[in-house]
């Protein structure tokens, strides 16, 4: 009888040796989880961050590459004997005129 008693006192003790490990296990998988999780939003802001920062310096760029090309062509334009014209001329068309169409209006 004693036996089977101390049987049964080590089998629980080995049980809860195991569930102790078992739920330390898990704590430590817990933690390490979320310890994770938190580095990845860190890191995905950061990285949201970083990027907004280089479509802006890329749009500052943009326009500092248009308005270099607006000067070229403005030079271009100046040395084949264009000039600047204060007043505008707009051309108007009074009458309606025909025009032919390939395509078949039925479709």
């Amino acid at each position: 009888m004693t036996r089977a008693l101390s049987q049964k006192n080590i089998l629980q003790k080995r049980l809860a040796v195991g569930l102790m490990f078992v739920c330390l296990t898990l704590f430590s998988l817990y933690i390490y989880l979320l310890s994770s999780s938190v580095m990845h939003v860190v890191m995905r802001t950061e990285t949201n961050h970083s990027a907004s920062e280089l479509k802006s310096q890329i749009s500052l760029l943009e326009s500092d590459f248009i308005a270099a090309q607006h000067a070229v062509s403005q030079n271009i334009a100046y040395l084949e004997g264009y000039e600047h014209v204060n007043e505008k001329i707009f051309v108007d068309r009074n009458a309606p005129s025909l025009v032919f169409n390939t395509q078949d209006p039925r479709r």
